[in-house]
């Protein structure tokens, strides 16, 4: 079989770590080229001395900057053009920063392309301060969307959004048993508890300059990670629907915290007095700090999600999502790898309840920020690969004897992750699904991702910084949209 051309655009930490190094791999067994990457002057020594680390010889295009606010520029679509003339180019894995997202989804949705796409799908300057900007991030989903409709009568594609949860074999165990209990006690899902925490711990200099998952652009946590747990919380919810207790809306309310509240917290003084001359001052007052930093993306992100039907709460969902948790930093010069290497933790939980039937628990917590070397204790709490599941189920009603089981990470994903994290053993399965695809080997029902999937999470994500941005304006924050 012909080999399938891929190139990936945007060559920062997590193509460096995840898209490059799986698609090197997986080349030797499946027929499948990575031909070319794209990126920007300012990123071309950096990027030159990674593929001479790995041994890896591509096709290298680097644009010099520029204002991409009106769409990308004709003569980098001429450049991509001639790329997919030389290399016979099938797909392209889009991973650069957010805000570039939705230009190079639509210069490749009418090359009629297959397109694997970072989350979130778009992002906008400004989203947690101006209320229009909130708001497009829907019609930026719709925009996209219709185009790629448009584009399926040309020509099938496909168009994953890279949010590996629902590829991972925890969450899809999860939705099984949430199933199970609907279609048992004709009960959807009544609740459900939301927590992500990364220990980012970002110093005050470093929020106002950091480039990779920065906040002076005026969006943070929400963006960063949010998308994910907004997607999941919807795939729970959806697995336990009924279909004559579908909501019709949802309601959201938000309450960010910002860089001008964390630097209450944690002040100039309390970082000279922890790291003394190593740290590096911002030299500016904290009023002054405050004005800087006034229109920063949030650092923690904490949400209540009503789901209505008609005028009446069915379903209460709250979604905390963290930067300022527990961390492993404990040095001052941030190290060189600011995505996996410099201190971050994920701690992650979630509390599903069925009415009075089944309370599932998702307890997944590490200690360690070194991630890539496996141990005896991986799966244990605090582990690299810790996951486990509580399912409480109510044994009266289910006339057995088990209200409670437990479920390890290690039950489902032992020998199958590969060696890595579970989330990017998750992820090479999401590559695996996208080559297969364009290989024809399975068709677009078995694609667990495709972008017409999204219409939900896109509407939280938008809700949650619509309601921050009405919150900045001190007017109120309580948003609903229908669904």
């Amino acid at each position: 079989m012909e080999p399938v051309n891929v190139m990936v655009i945007g060559v920062g930490p997590h193509a460096r770590r995840i898209y490059i190094p799986i698609l090197k791999q997986l080349s030797q067994t499946m027929p499948v080229r990575l031909v070319a990457i794209v990126d920007l002057v300012s990123q071309a020594k950096s990027i030159n001395q990674y593929l001479s680390e790995i041994d890896y010889s591509l096709e290298t295009i680097y644009f010099d900057h520029f204002d991409g606010s009106a769409g990308l520029p004709d003569n980098c679509k001429t450049i991509l053009d001639n790329l997919i003339k030389k290399f016979n180019i099938q797909g392209v894995i889009i991973s650069t920063e957010a805000m570039a997202h939705k230009m190079y989804a639509e210069w490749a949705l009418r090359r009629n392309l297959h397109i694997l796409m970072d989350k979130p799908i778009s992002m906008r300057k400004s989203v947690s301060t101006e209320l229009d900007q909130a708001i497009a991030l829907l019609d930026d989903y719709y925009d996209l969307l219709d185009l790629y409709k448009k584009q399926q009568r040309v020509k099938p594609t496909a168009f994953t959004i890279n949010a590996q949860r629902r590829y991972e074999y925890g969450f899809e165990k999860v939705k099984e048993l949430i199933s199970e209990v609907r279609d048992r006690f004709n009960v959807p899902v009544t609740s459900i508890q939301a927590m992500h925490a990364d220990g980012t711990w970002m110093f005050p200099m470093e929020i106002l300059t950091q480039k990779s998952h920065s906040h002076f652009d005026g969006y943070g946590k929400v963006a960063h990670s949010g998308f994910h747990i907004f997607d999941m919380v919807w795939q729970l919810y959806k697995a336990g629907l009924v279909d004559q207790k579908k909501p019709d809306a949802l309601e959201i309310i938000s309450s960010p915290l910002l860089p001008s509240g964390l630097s209450i917290n944690l002040s100039e003084y309390d970082y000279q007095n922890y790291f003394n001359t190593e740290y590096e001052s911002t030299g500016l007052t904290e009023n002054s700090y405050g004005i800087k930093v006034q229109n920063y993306g949030e650092i923690d992100s904490f949400n209540i999600v009503r789901l209505l039907k008609g005028d009446k709460n069915i379903c209460n969902i709250s979604i905390n999502l963290l930067h300022s948790s527990f961390s492993r930093r404990a040095w001052a010069t941030p190290n060189e790898d600011r995505y996996k290497g410099n201190g971050r933790i994920k701690h992650q939980q979630f509390i599903i309840q069925q009415g009075p039937f089944q309370s599932i628990q998702i307890h997944n917590y590490q200690s360690k920020s070194s991630h890539d070397t496996d141990n005896s204790n991986e799966f244990d709490v605090g582990g690299n690969n810790h996951f486990d599941i509580y399912i409480f189920r109510n044994s009266g009603m289910f006339k057995s004897n088990q209200p409670f089981t437990k479920i390890s990470a290690k039950e489902l994903e032992d020998n199958k992750h590969s060696g890595r994290l579970i989330n990017e053993s998750a992820k090479e399965r999401v590559i695996i699904e996208f080559i297969n695809f364009m290989l024809g080997k399975i068709n677009k029902n078995d694609l667990k991702s495709n972008i017409d999937t999204y219409a939900i999470p896109t509407k939280i994500m938008s809700g949650i910084y619509q309601s921050s941005a009405l919150l900045a304006k001190r007017q109120n924050p309580l948003i609903n949209i229908s669904l």
